[in-house]
């Protein structure tokens, strides 16, 4: 638009001069350059000539070596006669001679012939020349089946068939026309034909673009004559022509004459300065139309860009500036154009538009891309760690920092409604106390207070003007000393934090200072931040799980390696020692030793058991794990249920000393009576296994409240302490037992554990390295309605070896 309006102005210029001078003075560089073309013009069509003469004597030549490329034509003709001959010659020789020269000399003549017709036919683009080859080819064909025979009758001795042969060859040659002149002849005819057509059509052609170049120069210079009488015409329409768009543009126009004054305004810029004055001097344009800067002070005249474009003579671009109207102030952007004449400066073209709503767009383009330039940092800032707790104090500084004063993330309780504080940030640390002690006054449960609610819902709250902070603690405890103060809030907005999968909790953003106060502007970034660090903490989460899970492989792939090794092991050590005794007795039975034979017998029966509750314990681990574990329930009074496993357990093993503590009680449980003995024999036989010979193991039983606990305690070697949490895992063994000291596959105490909690019961262990272990567990009472009348009351009492 701006080189149009110069170009226009250019153009109204030398109008009116054209107007002033008339046609017959047209300005002398107009009409040199006219008759500059039309020079130009003539040595273009000069060149022309020359070019279309070169390009048709190149094409003489170009055309001349095509009728020369019928040579190898002929040449391969030719040369096919002459193996037709070569083939005669040596056959002829061949049964004069018999020698073996003429039939290489043969043979090589008819693999001559096959290359020479084969190139012939490649060659032979014309009809008439292919049939003539297939002629020669044929001819050859028949003669060659005569000095075949010819040949073949000379080895056998038969010269007069081969005279006879070489005869009827002979006349078939010579019976032939001569297809090689008769070639050469027409191809001859032919291109001295073709040659005189081309040259008559060149010289034809030649005297034509002759005349066509005379009759364009001819009709040029009529035409550079009519321009040149119409150029005057054609100018003052444009004079008129411009003024009216000028007239019509939207950007304004003024014209500043040499001396600095107002010439023209056009009615955009009368519209835009709301004056129409002219003839005003350029110092005073600032106070007239109302320039002014963007704190509203007057614009010197000397900053003006049509001041600097008359001093300077160089153009000036878009000074952004504004028109002072009223109580409103237009935007505007100013250029000033130089108009140079006859070596001077003759005027200045000033243009000017309203720029107001460009500036508007471009303030809120650079909010959008500040606000997308702090989500990019934001979701970069997050994505940074994936450490849960450094994610959720990222995510609560970096939204402090850029809205609010400070900010805290509160995250859900997997399994309850319960809220925790994950994170809390201050800009100003001395506030962070009261940023604490804001967020502990709120009810931190679902679906309770403001935050609950958000939580709840889903739905963001927005609290503006709070005041003094102090909705849940009453003014009693606010007066107290060790209570902080209260918190001055201009705004408090909680978001919810959630995904696709779950509500994961609340994002907190307050402002102290009101002039970080939250407002409707800002609320789309708070919320694609809230969304970002939703996802941020999702993925933190995500990637923790996902650590647990790989880690739970990990130790499920060892214990299944250890388990192979120990299951092995312990399924190993008995079959060979099962196998070595009964051989042993076998052996002995036949030398009529019964006794020995039967000790080794009892060794392998024990054995035998063994293997039998290894497979057992696996058997029950398969039913856990699959959900097939059966439990027959029935009343059974828990005292004296302990009093006579004990004692069979007692039976046994009879190198340990059983303490029974067990009181006077008729309360029963409610279970499987074999899984309960299960559960006191494995402990019992941890208790055996693990303390030393002699030893003393109690047992004893306490009643808390509606639960019997029965414990087993030992002596012995006891279980380290960073070890307690997992001992009723599945193939669980310590790393102070070894399997050649104590044998086992480390699912006594899981079958256990799980065993009582199908009971509705607990188990747990105490225990102290080198000094003993305690194993209790607690089983449900039945109830009193059900229970029989109490049994005779029982004295603790202790059992020894006997």
């Amino acid at each position: 638009m701006k080189s149009r309006n110069l170009n226009a102005w250019l153009a109204i210029r030398n109008g009116v001069d054209l107007a002033t001078k008339g046609g017959e003075k047209m300005d002398s560089p107009i009409r040199s350059t006219l008759w500059s073309a039309y020079g130009v013009l003539v040595v273009l069509i000069v060149a022309g000539l020359a070019l279309t003469v070169g390009i048709l004597h190149l094409s003489d030549k170009q055309e001349y070596r095509i009728v020369e490329g019928s040579g190898p034509l002929l040449d391969a003709v030719s040369a096919m006669n002459d193996d037709t001959l070569a083939i005669m010659s040596a056959a002829r020789g061949f049964a004069l001679t018999k020698r073996s020269q003429f039939q290489q000399q043969y043979d090589e003549a008819v693999r001559d012939f096959r290359k020479s017709s084969t190139n012939a036919v490649r060659l032979a683009s014309e009809p008439r020349d292919a049939e003539r080859v297939a002629k020669m080819r044929k001819l050859f064909d028949e003669i060659k089946l005569y000095t075949d025979q010819e040949m073949a009758s000379a080895i056998d001795g038969r010269d007069g068939n081969a005279n006879e042969f070489m005869v009827a060859a002979a006349k078939e040659h010579s019976s032939a026309p001569d297809y090689t002149g008769t070639m050469a002849d027409e191809h001859a005819r032919q291109e001295r034909a073709d040659l005189q057509r081309i040259t008559g059509m060149r010289s034809r052609l030649t005297l034509l673009m002759v005349i066509v170049s005379l009759v364009v120069i001819a009709i040029a210079a009529f035409l550079i004559w009519k321009i040149q009488q119409s150029l005057m015409a054609s100018v003052e329409r444009q004079v008129r022509r411009t003024e009216t768009m000028i007239a019509g543009m939207s950007d304004g126009v003024m014209l500043v004459d040499a001396e600095g004054k107002t010439a023209f305004l056009n009615p955009a810029a009368q519209r835009l300065l709301n004056r129409s004055e002219l003839g005003v001097p350029i110092f005073k344009h600032a106070e007239t139309y109302g320039l002014v800067n963007d704190e509203g002070a007057p614009i010197d005249a000397k900053e003006l860009p049509a001041a600097r474009a008359l001093s300077t003579g160089r153009a000036v671009r878009d000074d952004t500036m504004r028109i002072a109207s009223g109580d409103r102030q237009i935007a505007i952007s100013m250029s000033a154009t130089p108009l140079h004449e006859d070596g001077h400066i003759s005027g200045v073209i000033v243009t000017f538009r309203d720029i107001t709503e460009r500036l508007r767009l471009e303030e809120e383009l650079q909010l959008q891309a500040e606000r997308a330039q702090i989500l990019a940092d934001a979701g970069a800032f997050f994505a940074s760690n994936i450490d849960p707790v450094w994610v959720n104090q990222a995510i609560a500084e970096r939204v402090a920092e850029v809205l609010g004063d400070w900010a805290a993330v509160i995250l859900k309780s997997a399994d309850t409604n319960e809220l925790r504080v994950a994170s809390i940030y201050h800009r100003e640390m001395a506030s962070l106390g009261l940023a604490w002690s804001y967020i502990y006054r709120q009810p931190l449960i679902v679906g309770e207070g403001i935050i609950g609610q958000v939580v709840s819902t889903g739905y963001p709250s927005l609290t503006q003007n709070l005041g003094t902070s102090s909705p849940v603690a009453p003014q009693s405890e606010l007066e107290g000393g060790y209570h902080a103060a209260p918190m001055k809030l201009a705004s408090l907005l909680i978001l919810p934090l959630r995904t696709r999968r779950e509500m994961l909790g609340a994002l907190v953003i307050a402002a102290n200072d009101p002039e970080r106060a939250m407002t409707d502007e800002k609320l789309p970034l708070a919320e694609i931040l809230a969304e970002r660090a939703a996802l941020a903490i999702e993925n933190a989460k995500l990637y923790t799980e996902q650590v647990d899970a790989r880690r739970k492989v990990e130790d499920l792939s060892r214990l299944k390696d250890e388990f192979l090794s120990i299951a092995s092991h312990e399924l190993r050590t008995p079959v060979t020692s099962i196998k070595g005794y009964t051989q042993l007795a076998k052996a002995l039975i036949r030398e009529n030793d019964l006794v020995t034979s039967e000790e080794y017998l009892d060794v392998a029966l024990d054995q035998i058991d063994r293997m039998s509750r290894l497979i057992l314990e696996l058997l029950d681990v398969s039913r856990i794990e699959t959900g097939r574990l059966e439990i027959r329930r029935e009343p059974i009074p828990w005292s004296t249920f302990v009093c006579d496993v004990v004692h069979r357990h007692h039976t046994a093993v009879s190198d340990r000393r059983f303490q029974l503590n067990v009181p006077v009680s008729n309360k029963r449980v409610v279970g499987d009576r074999d899984r309960l003995e299960q559960v006191l024999g494995n402990l019992m036989e941890n208790a055996v296994k693990y303390s030393p010979d002699s030893s003393e193991i109690i047992v004893s039983l306490e009643e808390r409240d509606d639960q019997l606990v029965t414990s087993i305690a030992d002596r012995g070697i006891g279980i380290p302490s960073d070890e307690l949490g997992q001992v009723f895992e599945r193939f669980h063994r310590g790393r102070q037992v070894s399997s050649t000291n104590y044998g086992g596959l480390g699912l006594g105490l899981y079958i256990t554990k799980q065993i009582v909690e199908r009971h509705g019961g607990t188990i747990w262990v105490e225990s102290r390295e080198g000094q003993g272990t305690t194993f209790s567990f607690s089983l449900p009472v039945v109830n009193a309605a059900e229970q029989p009348v109490a049994p005779t009351a029982q004295e603790p009492r202790a059992i020894a070896a006997s």
